[in-house]
Parts: C-alpha cells; structure tokens; sequence
C-alpha cells in the first residue's frame, strides 16, 4: 500500500509539470483561424488588448497570452493590423510587437479637379473645407513642391496613407507621384515638331500639362487623345483659338458656378480660360489629367485636323476644314434630334 501510495505522488509530481507544459504550449502554439481588422489606440494597455482580442475572436486566453508576454518583456505597438489566415497566439503577439501603420485609402480620379478634391480630402478628413482650395493659392507651398500650380500636378492614382496625415502631407505624397512618373516620361523628350511650332522649341512643363488637362476633360476614349492634342496643337500654330468647351466651364467652376452644359451666351464670360474669348492656353491646367492624356501632349498624332464634333456615340468627328466641321456638326444634329 505504501509502495502504491508513493508511486501515486511520483507520478503526480512528474506529471503535473508535463500535464503544465503540454497544456501552454496548446493554448500558446496552436494556431487556429482568425479573420479580423484591429486597432490598438495609443495608451490601450496589454491587458486591454488582449481583452479585445479575445472578443473578436483572435485568442482565447488572454491570461495566459499575457504573463507570457510579460515574461517575454513583449510590449505591443499602437497601430491598425489584419489578422487573417491561421494563427497562434504566440505569432499574434509578433504581429503586434512589429507595430503596423494605420492606413487610410483614397483615390484622385483622371480628370478631377481642386475642387472635387478639396470636397473628397474634406470626407476623409484630411483637410478642412476650403484648405486645398488655400493651399493652391499659397506660393511658398507651390515652391516647396516644385509645382506652377496645384492644379494639373495632383497624380491621379490610388493612395494609401497615415491615418493622421495633414491636408499638405496628403498634397506632397500626390504631387511626389506626379514627379516620379512624368520626370521619367521627360527624362529624355524631345518635343516632336507639333509641339515645338506650337508651345516653342523648350516647351514648358506647365503649358504640356494644361494641353493634356483639356485633352483630358475633351475624350475619354484613347485613341481619340492623340487626335484632340492635335487639334489644340494646330490650332495654336495657326494663331486661331483653341476653343474648347470644358476651359469654359472651368472658367464658371473659378467663379463658383457649376455647368454641366453650355449655351452660346456663356461662350462669352470675360476669363483668361475662355480659350473662345482669349487667344493661345489658358493661364493654367483644368483637372489633374491621366498618364495617357499627359502623354497625348507630349505626342500628338501625325494630322491636320482643325476641328472635332461629338459624334453622339462617345468620340467625335474630325475634320481639317471648317466646311466638312459644318457637315459633322449636321450630323450630330441630326443624331440629336433621333433622325
């Protein structure tokens, strides 16, 4: 009975420890599936985390998690993490120790404008109402960021951000991808000779990208900028107006009146963008154009089109004179009214 007695506390006191161990390394090791968007916020302690963790479903055993992590001197870093896939506890801690920025998406569509942006960098609260609108304005920023103008240098792309960036943070991460793509498309340009006879032999960075905006805010087909490029580049060899409907609404949008379309009495409000009123380009872009409409400027197409007319069915006609314009014009019309 003794020998049975003393075997029964011999094994006790080997296999508590074994049972111990065994049962940390399953509830510390295993992994199982998680799927969950987590944030810890700046002065949330290592137990609140660990907490939360267990409500959403990552761990199951904050105690445990945290005296390891004690033990381990592990200290979580605020930020935003995914957790996806299968995890243990033990690599969750990793993640977390890692740190992870918090990480906000917007995206600035070809062919917006300061004006739509100021609206969408106000929504994502980055900026304040109007603060996009009075960085624009504000020389010393525009030097900073080796920019004309805002406007026209704001890179249509999808940008992922810190949670807290400013409006002027939000700008510079945008004008920078403006910097990176078309310095490389300038790195070794030589302007064809459309364009030299048009803008000059250096022609400015400013006035190409005031070409592509209204190229831009003109067609939305492809294969069409080329062609429209050409026109304006033409046009401006001839000495004749550029004349292009979207300078005329941008000259509206300045004023703070909005038009979607254009009766003939508009075509003469006094504003330097009035390419129907005011000879040559206006003073500056009219949206923040796509890398292809930048790139129609920089080579438009081989032709002699003066003049281009919707055709009703999302591109336009062309034609070198004005007597064939006339005839595209009848036949848009002729569209319009269904005949």
């Amino acid at each position: 009975m003794r020998k049975f007695i003393a075997l029964f506390f011999l094994l006790a006191f080997l296999g508590f420890p074994l049972f111990g161990y065994f049962y940390f390394k399953r509830e510390l090791f295993s992994k199982k599936r998680v799927n969950a968007e987590f944030e810890v916020k700046k002065g949330e302690s290592l137990k609140e985390v660990l907490f939360r963790l267990k409500k959403e479903g990552v761990i199951d055993n904050p105690f445990l998690v945290y005296y390891f992590a004690r033990y381990k001197g592990v200290s979580v870093k605020r930020g935003c993490y995914s957790f996806n896939g299968r995890l243990s506890p033990v690599e969750v801690l990793r993640e977390l120790e890692k740190g992870s920025p918090c990480l906000k998406e917007f995206t600035v569509l070809p062919g917006s404008t300061i004006f739509d942006l100021d609206r969408l960098f106000t929504k994502k609260g980055f900026c304040k109402e109007g603060e996009l609108l009075s960085l624009s304005k504000d020389k010393n920023f525009l030097k900073e960021l080796r920019v004309p103008s805002l406007e026209g240098f704001i890179y249509p792309d999808t940008y992922k951000v810190n949670k807290g960036a400013t409006c002027r943070e939000v700008v510079e991460v945008a004008v920078n991808r403006f910097h990176s793509v078309v310095g490389e498309l300038l790195k070794n340009y030589t302007p064809p000779e459309k364009v030299r006879l048009a803008l000059g032999d250096k022609p400015s960075l400013l006035s190409l990208i005031t070409v592509a905006s209204i190229v831009e805010k003109e067609t939305a087909l492809e294969k069409e900028k080329p062609l429209v490029s050409a026109v304006i580049y033409n046009r401006l060899i001839k000495g004749m107006k550029v004349e292009c409907d979207p300078t005329v609404i941008y000259a509206f949008r300045l004023r703070g009146e909005k038009k979607k379309r254009l009766l003939y009495s508009d075509l003469k409000i006094d504003s330097p963008y009035n390419t129907y009123l005011y000879n040559g380009l206006p003073p500056s872009p009219i949206c923040n154009p796509s890398l292809s409409s930048i790139k129609a400027a920089l080579y438009p197409a081989e032709v002699n089109y003066l003049y281009f007319v919707a055709n009703g069915k999302g591109g336009h006609y062309f034609a070198e004179t004005y007597s064939q314009h006339l005839k595209n014009v009848r036949k848009y019309r002729k569209w319009q009214r269904g005949s």
